[in-house]
C-alpha cells in the first residue's frame, strides 16, 4: 500500500512559549539568516520531491502541543492536517507513539493507484476490503462482522471500520483499534489508525476535523511561514 508521499521527516521543535504575533526578522550580527527561513528552505525541499514537513509544537499554558504535518506539492493535491497532544515518531510502524509507548496514531493517504487490483466500486470499498484482507492475512483467520459505519465529525464522508473481537491463540480475545477511513473524492482516501489513547475515537475526530485540502499550487507554505515565524527562536 503506497501513501501519498514518500515518506515523513520529522522536525522538532520545543517552544517553550506561545505563539507570538509574527514580526520581519532581522539578520543576526554575524550575516545568518533567521532560522525560520532555513526551516522554510528546508519544508520547500521537501515539497518538490513530495515528502511531508512535520512540525512538532509545544504550547505552554493553554496552548495545545501537536504535530502538525504539511503535504505541500500540488500533485495531485497538497493536505494539511494536525494530531493534538505530545507524541514521537515510531520507527518502524510509520506513526506516532505517546511518551510511555503506551498509545499510538498513524494517519495515511493514498492514492487511487495505491488500491489499484483491490475489489470494490470505490476507494473507500477498496480500502475497506484492504484493511479487512490485511487484518486476515495477519492472523491466518476470516473475520466475522465487518462493518463501516458512519462516524461522527465535523467532516462528512467519515467511516468506521470494524469487525468482531477475534480469539487468538496465546493472545486471548483481540480487540481491533479505532480505525477510521475519510472518503476524500476520486483521488484519495485517508486512513487513521488510533489505539491506547484515553479516548481513542476522540483523538481520530479531532484529527479528522484538522484536515484541510488544497489544489492551489500555493499549498499551505504561507500558512507553514506564519507558523515559523511567529515561533520564538530558541
Amino acid at each position: 500500500m503506497r501513501c501519498l508521499h514518500r515518506c515523513v521527516v520529522a522536525v522538532f521543535l520545543a517552544v517553550a512559549t506561545a505563539q507570538i504575533p509574527a514580526q520581519t526578522p532581522q539578520s543576526s550580527p554575524d550575516g545568518r539568516r533567521p532560522k525560520w527561513q532555513e526551516l522554510m528552505d528546508a519544508a520547500r525541499r521537501l515539497a518538490v520531491t513530495g515528502q511531508t514537513y512535520v512540525l512538532h509544537f509545544k504550547g505552554d499554558g493553554e496552548k495545545r502541543s501537536g504535530i502538525y504535518v504539511f503535504y505541500n506539492n500540488p500533485l495531485p493535491f497538497c493536505y494539511t492536517y494536525m494530531i493534538p497532544g505530545e507524541w514521537v515518531r515510531s520507527p518502524g510502524q510509520d506513526g506516532y507513539r505517546s511518551q510511555d509507548g503506551r498509545a499510538f496514531v498513524g494517519v495515511w493517504f493514498l492514492l487511487a493507484e495505491s488500491l489499484v487490483g483491490v475489489e470494490g466500486a470505490t476507494l473507500l470499498e477498496r480500502l475497506r476490503n484492504d484493511v479487512t484482507a490485511s487484518y486476515e492475512k495477519q492472523l491466518g483467520q476470516r473475520l466475522a462482522g465487518v462493518e463501516l459505519l458512519p462516524f461522527e465529525s465535523g467532516r462528512p464522508g467519515t467511516w468506521r471500520w470494524t469487525a468482531a473481537p477475534v480469539s487468538v491463540k496465546q493472545r486471548g480475545t483481540l480487540k481491533f483499534p479505532v480505525k477510521i477511513l475519510v472518503d476524500l473524492g476520486s483521488e484519495a482516501i485517508a486512513h487513521i489508525t488510533v489505539i491506547g489513547t484515553a479516548d481513542d475515537q476522540d483523538l481520530a475526530r479531532r484529527v479528522v476535523e484538522t484536515f484541510r485540502t488544497t489544489s492551489d499550487t500555493a499549498c499551505y507554505l504561507p500558512v507553514l511561514e506564519t507558523m515559523l515565524r511567529s515561533m520564538r527562536p530558541e
